[in-house]
């Protein structure tokens, strides 16, 4: 049976969507059982079910996830579940610029190991664009395999 990864995504402009395209391309030609959700879609209990999770998302506002992952995040930021059997990585986009860098990332990867999830490899922090995610994308590809 293949493995199973699941690619969970919030963009504002698209770029964190395409960077999630990309990766379900080099999943599934790495032989792999993928499915790709938008991060508003994912409930608590969903989350709980899954094993593998790279959660590729942007930074919008003062640090806050998109509007297609607010909803997950209100849900995740609130919940006490035990995510000890959940294997996770997150590529954040964001921009130096602004004051708080790679913000809806960092606090979505700070939370699931607060629930106990393992981060099977550091989370990508992007400037700008979608540099270092391509190389995030292998080295994730690599540890669950």
């Amino acid at each position: 049976m293949k493995t199973k990864i699941n690619i969970l995504w919030a963009s504002m402009s698209g770029t964190a969507e395409n960077v999630a395209q990309q990766f379900e391309k080099k999943a599934i030609e790495a032989d792999f059982d993928v499915n790709i959700s938008e991060l508003n879609d994912v409930s608590m209990n969903d989350l709980s079910e899954m094993k593998n999770v790279a959660i590729i998302t942007s930074t919008t506002g003062v640090g806050d996830l998109p509007t297609n992952g607010d909803d997950f995040w209100l849900d995740l930021e609130k919940c006490s579940k035990d995510f000890s059997n959940l294997n996770y990585s997150v590529c954040a986009l964001g921009d130096r610029s602004h004051e708080i860098f790679c913000g809806a990332g960092n606090k979505v990867n700070k939370k699931l190991m607060e629930l106990g999830a393992k981060q099977i490899i550091e989370i990508q922090e992007c400037d700008g664009s979608d540099e270092g995610s391509d190389e995030w994308g292998n080295e994730f590809i690599r540890k669950v395999a």
